[in-house]
């Protein structure tokens, strides 16, 4: 159960009356009090002055009446006078000037002073019309003719200057954010890990643990040990809310509690700094205070996101009840037991219905895809081999019988004793002409072959190597050659070169069968000179034209190479050794 809000009105009770013996009582042997008026002082000094009568006292001086009013002040009022009223015209310079008065209307009025060396000591600044207790001394300032309290205490009436400046702290918070209910955070529902602000020693701690224990054991209790009470604590408090909220992360944190026994308000003030409200306003977890009892208020309690009565309503607020939680789970379960029955009797339901609609489909779509299936197997069928080849052995076959009928047809129209003479005589015009080709051919050869050079008085002549002697530097003197001739070849010496010149010699032949050698133009003999190149050309390459083909429509007219025109030629170096490389 929450506490209700802090109302700060119920913190100012009834002032106290004053004493009656406040003043105290008249001294006796104190002269009787002077004249309530004073004869008035005469407008001249120089002047006469009326005789007085023995019953009317003589005139007095102002000075005189000014050390008259101090002596009656100090001699029947005490050194310290505690007055009771509310503050009024309150003015903050350097020393504080403010005037005391009744609360009623149309009561009395004490100016007061309170100078600055005694400002310091007070704790909080008074207000208009706030209700103090002043305590000080009565005097009369003769320069200005003024009666005034010259305060050295002053606290308020209640609950004195902690529950003031109290309040003061609260409105000021306010007035920052700090204790708007939009800033609140909401507490975690299963935290891992709670830290635990307040005394090792403390009766607190154990009524959290002994609660948290209780109620969920799988939540981890972190102690952090620090002062509650004391000038430290309020820094001791805050530096561990400050720890805390800054290793949360690594530490698996997930909220605060800060919590202490009950107390006076002194001994719960170390919660009512601003220090410490810092601290839980920027903690990046959410926190919980309880501090002292029910009626208790602090402004950490103010600041934290959630305010707890006692340390053990606390420890409930952040612990799940594992009885709870099993009684949440248990019904958890059956509501999900009862939705996935539900659900399963639905989708079995979905399902019949989607069986009787889609049975139809399929078996058409089945119906279909099997009539494709078979049309693709009947054209396979047709794409094979085997029915290709049987298909063309049928074609042929059916080509055959129309070729031999057309056979038939033509050989029963034809005349066999006209075709065997045409063919007779064709064969006879082609054998006749290939035979005409051949005599040609074999006279073309002997022409160019080596044994015709030879025979026109030409030879060859080549070293013990065999290799073909072609000038004079290839032999040197002594050297054995050979040399080949039209009817065979014989071995000679090679003497003395001689260096002739190479002999011109011109040849005058026919194309035809090489004409009988002449002294004239047989080869050197060995004994003489070594045989030199000849400048004497080949026979031309001119031969006849091929006969032409056989053709069966004309009869072609023979050729003899004794026709054959005559040409004459000079053969040269290159021609020679041309024909005689042939060997």
């Amino acid at each position: 159960m929450n506490r209700p809000r802090f109302d700060p009105s119920r913190m100012a009770p009834q002032a106290p009356l004053p004493d009656a013996s406040l003043f105290g009582a008249p001294s006796t042997n104190s002269p009787p009090p002077a004249a309530a008026t004073s004869p008035e002082p005469a407008a001249n000094p120089a002047a006469s002055t009326p005789p007085a009568s023995p019953s009317t006292p003589p005139p007095i001086t102002v000075a005189q009446l000014s050390a008259l009013i101090d002596a009656t002040l100090r001699d029947h009022l005490p050194q310290s006078v505690r007055v009771v009223g509310e503050v009024s015209n309150f003015t903050l310079r350097t020393h504080w000037y403010f005037s005391l008065k009744e609360g009623q209307v149309g009561g009395a009025v004490i100016n007061c002073v309170m100078f600055a060396g005694r400002t310091r000591s007070v704790g909080f600044q008074p207000a208009e019309g706030q209700q103090v207790v002043v305590t000080g001394r009565v005097e009369y300032y003769k320069p200005q003719g003024k009666v005034s309290f010259y305060v050295e205490k002053i606290e308020p009436v209640g609950a004195g200057v902690l529950e003031l400046a109290l309040r003061q702290l609260i409105a000021e918070l306010k007035a920052q954010g700090y204790l708007d209910p939009d800033r609140k955070r909401p507490l975690p529902s299963f935290p891992r890990r709670v830290a635990i602000i307040t005394s090792r020693s403390g009766a607190a701690l154990q009524d959290v643990l002994n609660t948290m224990k209780r109620r969920c054991p799988a939540v981890q209790p972190l102690l952090i040990d620090v002062l509650v009470q004391g000038k430290q604590a309020a820094p001791d408090v805050a530096r561990a809310i400050t720890w805390a909220g800054l290793n949360h992360e690594r530490l698996n944190i997930d909220a605060l509690l800060v919590t202490r026994g009950g107390g006076s308000i002194e001994d719960l003030w170390a919660f009512n700094e601003r220090i410490v409200a810092e601290a839980i306003y920027r903690c990046p977890i959410p926190v919980v205070a309880a501090i002292g009892h029910e009626t208790d208020t602090t402004v950490a309690e103010l600041v934290a996101d959630e305010r707890c009565a006692t340390p053990t309503q606390a420890a409930m607020r952040l612990t799940p009840d594992r009885e709870e939680l099993a009684e949440q789970l248990s019904q958890l379960s059956a509501r999900l037991s009862t939705a996935a029955k539900r659900r399963t009797r639905q989708e079995s339901e979905s399902l019949a219905s989607d069986r009787r609609h889609l049975l139809p489909i399929l078996r058409a779509r089945l119906d279909a895809d099997a009539r494709k299936l078979a049309v693709i197997v009947t054209r396979l069928e047709r794409c094979k081999p085997t029915a290709i080849l049987h298909q063309r052995s049928m074609e042929l076959q059916a080509l055959r019988g129309r070729a031999e009928l057309a056979l038939r047809s033509a050989l029963n129209q034809l005349d066999l004793d006209v075709a065997s003479r045409s063919l007779s005589e064709v064969f006879a015009r082609a054998l006749a002409a290939k035979r005409d080709d051949l005599t040609i051919a074999r006279r073309q050869l002997e022409l160019v072959g080596p044994n015709s050079v030879l025979s026109r008085g030409y030879s060859m002549t080549v070293d013990q190597l065999g290799q073909v002697v072609r000038r004079v530097s290839d032999v040197r003197p002594g050297q054995q050659i050979t040399t080949r001739v039209a009817d065979g070849s014989f071995a000679s010496v090679v003497g003395e070169s001689a260096n002739l010149p190479p002999a011109k010699l011109k040849v005058a032949g026919t194309v035809g069968p090489p004409p009988s050698p002449t002294p004239e133009t047989a080869p050197y003999s060995a004994s003489a000179a070594p045989v030199q190149d000849s400048e004497i050309s080949p026979p031309s390459n001119s031969v006849p034209r091929p006969i032409a083909q056989a053709n069966p429509t004309r009869k072609k007219s023979s050729r003899s190479a004794s026709n054959t025109p005559q040409q004459s030629f000079t053969p040269g170096p290159d021609d020679l050794e041309g024909q005689l490389g042939l060997f």
